[in-house]
């Protein structure tokens, strides 16, 4: 009996030391994603107001935790008309809005205001590292209830968002409201965009039994089901070859309902906004990235990043025609 009761003891004790050891992992996967902030990158250019005739303005727009502050910047086009409707533009992962300045240009040469906020740990924002993917959502539906609450003149809001920022403005819609929302290349569940992202790396039988422990400590709101429970209208936007969402965790692809329209850009993948060119310059440009010491600085100082950040014309002006 003291043999059994010592067996059962072992395999019990076997069970709880592997799943301590999956959980350990999973909390280290979600460090490594979130564990950090997004801040700009000294070997790249970023585009200013002043590169495109705007004005801006840095608000504090929430205080989350003791002196630390949630910021949005307020673009305008100097000299035109303004509108009554108001953009909120969520930037994906990287170092913040400051990364779509191109984007917002658009936008404001149309006579929209911008306001683009930075989420916690990004940019601008305080913060020691970006929390969690729930975070951004957080971060533009405060950005939302700012801008309610503060400006004047505006009849109407729509969220703009990619990547990230498109399942933020997703979930923050529902949480906040807003008029219109734009999601491009959104990702639906948290927790399948980090084990998507980890899975390639890790054997198929650890990757497996890793995905509920990441579900665990990275899970989140389906951001398909944020669209159809709004009753706004909904343009979702998805690059035919998108290599980052997957299919199986694509807003585009799961979510559905009277509200939602949906285009799909062909021979592009996860910039759908970006020209054909400019996608393949900036994948080449992400792969120096990873290999700069190798690539060394003369390669970044000579790389056009105008070229690199070109719109697709033709989707930009979906997207304007869908708020219009």
């Amino acid at each position: 009996m003291t043999a059994v009761y010592i067996t059962v003891i072992a395999v019990v004790g076997a069970i709880i030391f592997i799943n301590l050891i999956l959980l350990l992992l999973a909390l280290f996967i979600k460090k490594a994603a979130f564990g950090s902030r997004c801040d700009k990158n000294p070997l790249l250019k970023y585009f200013s107001a002043e590169d495109f005739n705007l004005s801006q303005k840095v608000i504090d727009v929430a205080q989350p935790q003791k002196n630390q502050y949630i910021r949005a910047v307020l673009y305008k086009k100097n000299g035109a008309a303004p509108r009554d409707e108001l953009i909120v533009f969520c930037h994906g992962m990287g170092p913040g809005q400051v990364a779509y300045t191109t984007e917002i240009a658009y936008f404001c040469n149309l006579g929209y205001a911008v306001f683009a906020p930075d989420y916690y740990g990004c940019n601008l924002s305080d913060g020691k590292n970006i929390k969690n993917f729930k975070n951004g959502a957080d971060s533009v539906a405060a950005a939302v209830l700012y801008a309610r609450e503060n400006f004047t003149g505006y009849k109407k809001i729509y969220l703009v968002g990619h990547s990230w920022g498109g399942y933020a403005a997703l979930v923050a819609a529902e949480q906040a409201g807003a008029d219109k929302v734009v999601a491009l290349s959104a990702p639906d569940r948290p927790e399948k965009a980090i084990y998507g992202a980890a899975a390639g790396r890790l054997p198929k039988f650890l990757a497996k039994l890793l995905y509920p422990y990441i579900a665990l400590v990275c899970g989140g709101r389906s951001a398909a089901e944020s669209a159809q429970s709004i009753s706004s209208p909904v343009l979702l936007v998805q690059g035919e070859k998108d290599a980052v969402v997957s299919p199986q965790n694509s807003v585009y692809s799961l979510a559905q309902g009277g509200n939602i329209k949906k285009l799909e850009v062909k021979d592009r993948g996860h910039n759908p906004y970006n020209s054909v060119n400019a996608e393949k310059m900036l994948g080449e440009l992400m792969g120096k990235l990873a290999k700069a010491k190798e690539t060394g600085e003369e390669y970044f100082k000579n790389f056009d990043f105008s070229a690199a950040t070109e719109e697709d014309i033709a989707v930009m002006e979906e997207i304007a025609r869908f708020l219009a």
